[in-house]
């Protein structure tokens, strides 16, 4: 009797059934996509999460039923539904639970003003990206009219999950989490009505059952209990069970970032330092917001050069990356086309190639945007093993899991094992393991986390001087280049936001 897990990305929507044994008995995917406009515009179709969850998700059920069938099996029976999802992403719903406009994407970085109003009262640093900034935000640039019908602000699992069940909840993974995302007191602080914002529910919590309408669309029965989740990187955590001190995981996607699993949070603000989801742990994290977005960028700007549809494929960039050599000729990408998070905490910040000749091709090209992101990466990492955090070992989830060369490139430049689970969308067992906890499978989350995530690669470090000197290069480029990102970002200005 399997989960039906569901998250949301960037880029698409996965729906899977995950025995209780870690097996992958289905998985259907939908596209999705972020509307990048001027003035530093990152929105996405809400409604769009919605029609792919139930689209992906009776295609999931299908598809497992169909391979039940065949094996013999009487029938297929889903216990429990879990959602995670990419956050901090916002969207505004009214009373008969539609959005009232676009959601603002983790990528929006347009509420500077309201952060630095929402980080007063935290008392800490409060990035725009994050939850109440938007909200404020929101709520400001939205006529009486519009305010009045808003009835609850959700990020984009728990809008899957009130659609699903009726029921409204906020992710809290622990308390800690509040000055990131709400609380009463900040709320009320700076204005907002604090019954627009939905009650904090703790992961692995059966919050609600499967509606009749929406079990009508999976193909279900009703009344299957709804498990609370976790925001995407999280579940991730949880689903490479990233769960022991020095283990850290790495989500790829859209944007990508490290997660190290420590026993005491980072000392300072470079590195994201959260509560890990295992009681007692902190996770330390940092990236490339643009990471997989800016594999794909220039696959599309290779393929506006070429009349061959295959070339305009992430695939077919990893493919060209194979014909540089480590080093990549010495070109250098920095990733970062979007501003940055940690450990940045930079929203000027913009891309770059460092040390461009006549002599260098498409393959060079491709090759520095892929060595880009485990760069990235390395930012953190070295971050943490200079305050002495353990760093051991790196299971990674997602778009680089896919790809032997991204697995060995980030082997090599972080001079760690880098291990790929079975199930590669980690968030998907994630979600499981959360089903097994709430329904008493497990007696908790990191029993659930070992019981379900299998290894399937390992690839081992080789040491290089050429990454090392490369390396060098992309951190004096990013210093270099701090005051002509600052200006240029000046120069640009921002745009208005609202809702419709």
């Amino acid at each position: 009797m399997p989960y039906l897990c569901f998250d949301i990305g960037s880029s698409s929507l996965k729906a899977a059934l995950v025995s209780e044994k870690g097996d992958l008995l289905s998985i259907s995917r939908r596209p999705l996509g972020i509307i990048h406009g001027p003035n530093g515009i990152h929105e996405s179709d809400a409604s769009a999460w919605i029609e792919a969850a139930f689209d992906a998700g009776e295609e999931a059920i299908a598809l497992a039923k169909s391979a039940s069938s065949m094996q013999g099996l009487l029938k297929l029976e889903v216990r429990a539904i879990s959602v995670s999802g990419n956050g901090p992403s916002l969207v505004a719903i009214d009373s008969s639970g539609l959005p009232l406009g676009p959601a603002l994407s983790w990528l929006d970085r347009r509420a500077v003003d309201e952060a630095k109003e929402v980080s007063e009262l935290a008392g800490l640093v409060v990035d725009p990206t994050f939850y109440l900034p938007k909200a404020l935000r929101l709520w400001r640039t939205s006529d009486q009219r519009m305010r009045d019908r808003i009835r609850w602000f959700f990020s984009c699992p728990e809008f899957v999950l009130f659609t699903l069940c009726g029921e409204a909840f906020t992710y809290l993974p622990d308390p800690g989490y509040e000055p990131y995302i709400w609380n009463k007191t900040m709320i009320t602080a700076i204005g907002l009505p604090f019954e627009r914002f939905p009650p904090f529910s703790a992961p692995a919590r059966i919050v609600g059952k499967l509606l009749p309408n929406a079990a009508n669309r999976l193909g279900l029965p009703p009344r299957i209990p709804l498990v609370s989740g976790f925001p995407d990187f999280l579940a991730a955590i949880i689903g490479s069970s990233s769960v022991s001190v020095g283990n850290a995981c790495d989500r790829s996607g859209t944007s990508e970032a490290i997660n190290i699993c420590a026993d005491r949070p980072f000392p300072r603000r470079d590195l994201l330092s959260l509560p890990h989801p295992i009681g007692g742990l902190w996770n330390l994290s940092g990236g490339v917001s643009t990471a997989g977005a800016a594999l794909a960028w220039l696959a599309k700007i290779f393929r506006s050069q070429s009349p061959h549809a295959d070339t305009a494929s992430v695939d077919a960039l990893l493919a060209e990356a194979r014909c540089s050599p480590p080093g990549a000729h010495g070109l250098v990408f920095l990733p970062y086309l979007a501003g940055e998070r940690a450990p940045l905490w930079d929203a000027s910040r913009r891309g770059a190639f460092i040390g461009l000749s006549i002599d260098h091709d498409r393959s060079d090209f491709a090759r520095a945007a892929a060595e880009s992101l485990a760069y990235g990466l390395k930012l953190a990492s070295d971050l943490a093993r200079a305050e002495s955090f353990p760093f051991r070992l790196l299971r990674v989830s997602g778009l680089s899991a896919l790809d032997d060369l991204l697995c060995e490139i980030k082997a090599d430049v972080l001079g760690v094992p880098v291990e790929i689970p079975k199930i590669a969308e980690c968030e998907l067992v994630g979600d499981a393991a959360a089903c097994a906890f709430a329904l008493g499978d497990a007696s908790g989350l990191a029993e659930a986390s070992f019981a379900l995530v299998r290894i399937a690669r390992r690839f081992e470090p080789r040491a290089s001087n050429v990454y090392s000197e490369t390396f060098a290069i992309f951190k004096d480029a990013l210093e270099a280049l701090e005051s002509v990102d600052s200006l240029s970002s000046s120069r640009s200005g921002s745009g208005p936001m609202g809702i419709k």
